[in-house]
């Protein structure tokens, strides 16, 4: 519990000083009829807005995994300061609310509830993925390969309110 309060009291802060990264106005889009199947494996974390879960990560990866009770499992291997820094891990559940939205409540911080994650664009070939929350907690561009090309994804989640400035790419 002390852990906990530790935590909550770092984050607070940095909650606090983000300033908006979306346009909160604008309508966000969701690909309809997205299978999960497509979110499962191994992702590098290729650009990414301001996000206080995240903050200082670097050499970002992800791994989806299904689970037997139909959700996902996602974690975030986070490498705080830079790509070869210290190992923090990020993990929490996927709950498919309709495809291509779903829940992500962190594990080990559940009792900051649910965050809203929506498949914003995936490629055809599921090189690339983008996901967002609709109050822009989170930006995502998510590639199979450290060294994809980030335009188009930056550029979905422009399109979908993101403030261009508070997208940065994420060094591997």
């Amino acid at each position: 519990m002390r852990k906990l309060a530790f935590v909550l009291a770092m984050l607070l802060p940095v909650m606090a000083l983000a300033g908006p990264v979306r346009d909160l106005s604008q309508p966000m889009g969701v690909v309809a009829g997205y299978d999960k199947a497509r979110l499962v494996g191994q992702w590098f974390q290729v650009a990414r807005s301001d996000s206080w879960i995240e903050a200082d990560c670097q050499g970002v990866t992800v791994t989806i995994a299904a689970r037997e009770d139909s959700r996902l499992t996602l974690k975030l291997a986070c490498h705080k300061g830079a790509p070869d820094g210290p190992l923090v891990p990020i993990e929490g559940i996927l709950a498919e609310v309709m495809p291509g939205l779903y829940y992500w409540r962190l594990v080990r911080l559940a009792q900051l509830g649910d965050l809203e994650l929506a498949v914003l664009w995936a490629a055809q070939d599921d090189s690339m993925v983008v996901i967002g929350s609709r109050t822009g907690q989170v930006g995502w561009v998510l590639a199979r390969l450290p060294d994809a090309d980030v335009a188009q994804g930056v550029q979905v989640l422009v399109d979908n309110g993101y403030d261009p400035g508070a997208i940065d790419p994420v060094q591997h």
